[in-house]
């Protein structure tokens, strides 16, 4: 089995999972990860490209808000089995898969392979910008949160007391909690450019939001 070939069966793998999605880890956002990641790679001019592309394509199938991560896990180590990639290989894959995600800064501080930076400033990016401003009201619809429930006006209230585990959850809070922490959380120069333009993009969207939430 070629490399087009192996990529193309994990794209039918990732598709079969993702078809249904409603909450934004739908195939169009990681059709969209693994065109920045292979962006970002060619940019750089660094890392393993199939790894950075099964990574990209498979990283949302064992994500613990979509699946049982265990048994997801389980099956998708037996599907790399399948395409013969080598064991090492595999490991590295699922390595970059495990700890890409934010969750809630837990990954901050675990180290991960120059291909796993890649993979996850390409994911971190599609969380950014308007495609992120997006995909966070589509989430936050899906599992039945409000876009924003702060009855008093947000001028009384500091980024800090909005990224607060007392403030119910909201698709606005998301934005404190995690969004606007990316930016500085990204690892190659080529993500460092895009995420600064996403992040004003951002900014701006939350202003006007807040200005015509409290207005008077």
């Amino acid at each position: 089995m070629n490399t087009q070939e192996i990529v193309n069966s994990a794209q039918i793998y990732m598709k079969s999972f993702h078809e249904n999605d409603t909450t934004g880890h739908d195939v169009a956002h990681v059709l969209r990860v693994v065109k920045m990641a292979k962006h970002i790679a060619q940019q750089e001019q660094v890392g393993n490209l199939l790894t950075i592309q099964l990574a990209s394509l498979l990283h949302d199938t064992v994500d613990a808000k979509l699946t049982d991560a265990s048994k997801a896990k389980h099956k998708l180590r037996q599907f790399l089995t399948q395409l013969h990639i080598p064991i090492q290989q595999q490991d590295a894959i699922l390595h970059i898969i495990e700890h890409m995600s934010y969750n809630n800064g837990e990954n901050n501080d675990i180290s991960i392979s120059l291909e796993g930076q890649i993979v996850r400033d390409a994911d971190r990016l599609d969380a950014l910008g308007a495609i992120g401003i997006a995909r966070t009201f589509q989430f936050a619809g899906h599992f039945e949160e409000p876009m924003w429930i702060e009855g008093e006006n947000h001028d009384n209230l500091s980024n800090k007391e909005i990224d607060n585990d007392a403030l119910p959850a909201s698709a606005i809070k998301h934005f404190y909690e995690k969004l606007f922490k990316l930016k500085d959380l990204m690892h190659t120069p080529t993500a460092k450019r895009l995420a600064q333009q996403r992040h004003e993009y951002m900014e701006v969207f939350i202003t006007q939001f807040f200005n015509e939430w409290y207005f008077n």
